[in-house]
């Protein structure tokens, strides 16, 4: 197995992505198997075919320095989305039911020559009363508002974050998603467009959780295991 090693990724990534179609040949792995991707700046990354699909399913890993609060209160700040998330152009909450569900809009800055996306999802949060672990459910919802102008909603997303505490102040995160970017993408481009969002994305979580280290703690993130 082989594991693709990057240190930074240069800020015109897509405009030679041409040269991937070549890369693009190489055997499929099978339905089901992770295949690793991505390793770098302590953050893992692997993909497998989704559903009989030929667009990829991406699952990330990292561990933070930080509490299991800071983490929550940085995936809860929908106004600093865009300062970390990859490509974002910013999210905003549509609906909330307490602390445990919220509707909320994005929109990903697509690299030319391709359109702006958004996306309408519904996270749904959990903890474990036991062993604290969160899990934040994303499930699709493209027609909860009208489309907009000038963007391309995504017809499919879904996944999942989880956020595991640890002793001597660490929390494990585990990012999985899949999707399809709908309009016209080649699949290829689709797939290694994920793969660098996924990559990219928990390699900037570092450093904005920092942020939030001083925040106190929150009764709302213990009241989850109640959900």
């Amino acid at each position: 197995m082989n594991t693709c090693k990057y240190d930074r990724f240069p800020s015109n990534v897509f405009a030679a992505v041409i040269w991937l179609l070549i890369l693009s040949t190489a055997p499929p792995t099978h339905a089901g198997e992770w295949q690793a991707v991505f390793e770098g700046g302590g953050v893992f990354v692997e993909q497998r075919y989704y559903d009989n699909s030929p667009l990829m399913e991406l699952r990330g890993q990292t561990r933070l320095t930080t509490s299991l609060n800071a983490v929550m209160a940085l995936l809860k700040d929908a106004d600093y989305n865009r300062h970390w998330v990859f490509r974002s152009r910013g999210a905003r909450i549509l609906q909330a039911s307490g602390y445990a569900q919220a509707y909320v809009h994005g929109v990903v800055d697509a690299p030319w020559p391709m359109q702006d996306r958004d996306t309408v999802v519904r996270f749904d949060y959990a903890q474990h009363p036991l062993t604290r672990i969160i899990t934040i459910k994303i499930s699709n919802h493209p027609e909860l508002i009208p489309h907009q102008s000038g963007l391309v909603r995504v017809p499919d997303f879904g996944g999942f974050w989880q956020l595991s505490p640890l002793e001597g102040g660490y929390v494990d995160v585990i990012y999985q998603v899949h999707g399809n970017p709908g309009g016209w993408v080649p699949t290829w481009l689709a797939n290694y467009a994920a793969q660098i969002s996924v990559s990219q994305t928990l390699r900037n979580m570092p450093a904005a959780v920092a942020r939030y280290d001083s925040a106190p703690d929150s009764d709302e993130v213990s009241e989850l295991s109640t959900k």
